[in-house]
């Protein structure tokens, strides 16, 4: 999709705006649910820790049911009371939350549990999702261009064109959106930087496993829009990956002098038909459909 400067600038405009009101309408639909259903499970811990000696296994049982579920709901049950440090769905959280959903990675660690926030995700995401689609497209298409820019610094022959602009855009995609993030992750979340990578590269393919989660650690102190900074390196990380995805699959693909060469070649194979009139003989060739056609029409 080519579009001017202005129209990128109000896209992206468009965009930001759009995932920063979803936010806004999540937080309002889900907070206060979530902080009641996560005040119920610390309750339910404190009279299960005040009596257990006395429950039975069944009892016991029951406990550890509600207790997996409050965490599959998004809620750390570690502690004696609410976290008060920030909400599972603040503004920061939120935002990260519709972000995903977009990019339709699905983490799996937060959802809506309201019928309204439910009803709003299906209706924000049916046109949300190809709207971040219109803007990743965008995002793609300037990003490659940064990267041919600097492809063309270097002097390569020029058939091999495609070659080094696949080059500069996988080491320059890398260290962006692979290497740097991944140093943060590991400094933010206590991580090994194979799990950081692990992390970046699970998340920008949109596989989105969910196994590994950033800013969920109550015992740590994230610095202010580390969740925001999250999000807006998925979007240009989905953009930079979706192309070089594109640029890997043209390069498995034959290129276009081959396939009309071979084209050509089958083209020409066919019958070949010798006319003689009045001693002199004329030899030429036609395609298996032409041949089939004079048959035809001899019969």
């Amino acid at each position: 999709m080519r579009v001017s400067r202005k129209q990128g600038i109000l896209l992206l405009a468009g965009y930001m705006t759009y995932i920063v009101m979803g936010a806004l309408v999540i937080e309002l639909l889900e907070n206060d649910h979530h902080e009641r259903l996560e005040e119920a499970t610390f309750r339910m811990k404190a009279q299960f820790f005040s009596n257990y000696t006395a429950l039975s296994p069944e009892e016991v049982e029951v406990f550890i049911q509600k207790l997996v579920k409050a965490v599959r709901l998004g809620i750390d049950p570690v502690g004696t009371k609410p976290h008060d440090k920030h909400s599972s769905w603040d503004f920061a959280n939120s935002f990260f939350f519709v972000g995903t959903m977009l990019a339709t990675i699905g983490y799996g660690n937060l959802c809506p549990q309201t019928a309204d926030g439910q009803i709003f995700c299906v209706i924000f995401a049916l046109f949300g999702i190809p709207f971040n689609l219109i803007c990743l497209n965008y995002i793609g298409f300037f990003v490659s261009r940064i990267c041919e820019t600097c492809a063309e610094k270097v002097y390569w022959k020029e058939n091999k064109k495609t070659a080094k602009y696949l080059f500069f855009y996988v080491v320059l995609g890398i260290q962006m959106f692979l290497i740097l993030p991944s140093f943060l992750f590991q400094w933010m979340e206590d991580w090994t930087y194979s799990e950081a990578v692990y992390f970046t590269f699970i998340t920008l393919s949109t596989i989105g496993f969910g196994d590994y989660l950033i800013g969920r650690k109550h015992d740590r102190t994230y610095f202010m829009g580390y969740r925001l900074l999250a999000a807006t390196w998925i979007v240009i990380g989905l953009a930079w990956i979706a192309v070089l995805f594109d640029l890997v699959s043209s390069l498995l693909e034959p290129p276009a002098p081959v396939r009309r060469r071979s084209s050509a070649r089958r083209e020409s194979s066919g019958d070949n038909i010798t006319l003689s009139q009045r001693g002199q003989s004329v030899r030429f060739s036609v395609t298996e459909s032409t041949s089939t056609s004079l048959q035809s029409r001899g019969d």
